[in-house]
């Protein structure tokens, strides 16, 4: 018995069953869907095609440009902690080499004086005598021993840890919706008065912890702590170029080694009033805490200075405020407060010329202007804080709102430290959420 043909309104008989769809179909609606079907192939192979040329017109040159940066910039550091070793054992050699020629110096002026004093008293023995020829003798040998001998080292090869640099994992891209986000999978508790900045590296998490900066591990246990006896932090960030921490204050900018926890703060010309720092492979970027803000471009390498200043005309206008910014993939990110709408709005720009890749603007009306944080996230993605609302933005690696959460804490810092963890730094405690 033949059933009818499953397209709509056709009143043929079907003739055969299309083994893609399950469906009976008639002979005229079997060629139909097979050129419909075939049809599909051709903008598949034109988007293959476009894929292809895209391929080929990869320049490794280009892209690896800032890895080899990278490499080229820690040789220079390399050299330069070699050279800092060689010239601080040097010192010890000579200082070592100074302390035996005054020594001989001083046995030498000894000599003179009792040998003056037995002239002047015409009074001497010859056990006298034979005491000053032994001291001579010693005198002699230890001069000829320096004049004939070089200092001996014992020299080890200098031996090449192959684990120091290490190629970053690949980023992997979760599937995310922040509604969905599980309870956090560890917290550390702290006082409210614990300053709220986060700042990651591929090791370790830097975090101010109760009067105390300390780096914690991707095991999440606190590894090192310093006292911070300076002033209100507001914003850290890590630079893979020093290997070193920046943290800056309203009017200071300071380094840490997270391996020896040494703290150093930066001596600058200028006076900056600050509110958010970040790096990229060659710069320190410092945003102006004022309105019309400004950003500061200094230099890594050598030394910490100022390059570069920008004006509020390439970033803002003059009744708007840098609120945050983040160095990602040659371009920088901000997130600017407006005091004339009170709105808040994020913003992509080219790191090379500020021209603006894109822009969002937030909904949310704030005439207290408080300050957004936000952080990296997901694979070029952005979590935008409100902590005032509680609220967190997801933003899309093209400027689209995702999803938005509202926090069950008052949040004011994120990060993502590690492939799978979500760092949201709260009013009492800094939460771990696997991702």
């Amino acid at each position: 018995m033949s059933h009818p043909c499953a397209i709509a309104n056709c009143q043929r008989s079907s003739r055969a069953l299309c083994h893609c769809c399950q469906q009976n179909i008639c002979r005229d609606h079997l060629i139909e869907h097979d050129d419909l079907l075939n049809g599909r192939l051709n903008p598949i192979a034109d988007e293959i095609n476009q894929l292809n040329d895209r391929l080929n017109h990869i320049n490794l040159k280009d892209v690896l440009a800032d890895t080899h940066e990278q490499l080229e910039n820690w040789r220079r550091e390399s050299y330069r902690a070699i050279d800092e070793f060689i010239n601080e054992q040097s010192c010890i050699i000579h200082e070592s080499m100074h302390s035996k020629l005054e020594n001989i110096s001083d046995g030498i002026i000894h000599l003179k004086t009792l040998v003056s004093q037995r002239i002047k008293k015409q009074d001497t023995t010859v056990d006298d005598l034979k005491t000053i020829g032994l001291n001579i003798q010693s005198i002699q040998r230890e001069i000829i021993e320096i004049e004939n001998k070089s200092i001996g080292l014992n020299l080890t090869p200098l031996a090449i840890d192959r684990s120091i640099i290490q190629i970053e994992e690949t980023d992997v891209k979760h599937d995310i919706n922040l509604a969905n986000l599980m309870p956090a999978i560890h917290v550390l508790n702290r006082s409210p008065e614990s300053h709220k900045p986060l700042a990651p590296n591929n090791k370790v998490l830097l975090i101010h912890h109760d009067n105390q900066l300390s780096v914690l591990n991707h095991e999440l246990t606190l590894v090192k702590s310093i006292p911070w006896l300076h002033n209100w932090i507001w914003d850290m960030c890590w630079s893979s170029t020093l290997s070193r921490f920046l943290i800056i204050t309203l009017g200071e900018i300071f380094v840490l080694d997270e391996n020896t926890m040494s703290l150093e703060c930066i001596q600058t010309k200028d006076k900056y009033s600050l509110s958010a720092c970040t790096c990229s492979n060659k710069s320190l970027y410092l945003a102006s805490n004022v309105l019309g803000s400004s950003v500061y471009e200094l230099s890594l390498l050598p030394d910490i200075k100022l390059v570069n200043q920008y004006q509020s005309k390439d970033l803002c206008d003059t009744d708007e405020t840098i609120h945050d910014m983040i160095f990602h993939k040659g371009a920088l990110a901000f997130i600017i407060g407006n005091f004339t709408s009170h709105r808040k709005h994020m913003a992509l720009r080219s790191a090379e010329t500020f021209e603006l890749i894109w822009s969002i603007q937030f909904d949310t009306v704030d005439p207290m202007h408080n300050i957004w944080r936000f952080g990296l996230f997901n694979c070029n993605e952005w979590l935008v804080i409100d902590w005032k609302t509680s609220q967190i933005f997801h933003i899309s690696n093209d400027g689209q709102l995702k999803s938005t959460l509202t926090y069950d804490q008052v949040p004011y810092r994120s990060c993502q430290f590690g492939p799978n963890t979500l760092v949201i730094s709260t009013k009492n405690s800094v939460n771990f959420h696997k991702m």
